[in-house]
Formats: C-alpha cells, structure tokens, sequence
C-alpha cells in the first residue's frame, strides 16, 4: 500500500533524511520500519493492558478463594475440638 504526505516541512524531511543516512537506509525504508515500529508499540500496549486487567482479576479471584479456604479450615478446626 502507498502513502504519502504532503506539506512536510523542509527541516523534518532534513532530519528524517539524516537519521536515515545514519543508519544506511533510504527516507522511505527509515518512514517504513519507523510506522511499523508505532504499530508494534500499540499491539504490545494492548496486550500489556489486557495482561495487567486479567492480574487484577486473578489477584481478587485468589483473595477470594484464600479466604474461603480460612473460612474452611476454621469449620474443619471447630469439628475436631467439638469431637
């Protein structure tokens, strides 16, 4: 697929084509892998955001289930003295 923009001004168009001299690509190479690179970021940014709501639901669900567990043993205590 083709993109292109317009009305760039002349001093970024310079520093992109520096930074692209520096690693011995072309502009459109340096352009390329630097919007690939954005996409990229997003992609792990969700998938860190979903990492980090599916802890939190974990981290309650294993609150929940250790309290449960307190709440067991102290019935399991309370049966054996009672015998």
């Amino acid at each position: 697929m083709e993109v292109r923009i317009r009305d760039v001004d002349p001093y970024t168009v310079k520093k992109i084509d520096q930074w692209a001299k520096e690693k011995g690509i072309s502009r459109q190479v340096y352009l390329k892998n630097l919007l690939d690179s954005l996409t990229t970021i997003d992609i792990h940014s969700n998938v860190i955001d979903k990492y980090e709501k599916q802890l939190e639901v974990n981290t309650l669900f294993l609150e929940k289930t250790s309290d449960t567990m307190s709440e067991l043993l102290e019935v399991i205590k309370e049966l054996i003295i009672d015998e």
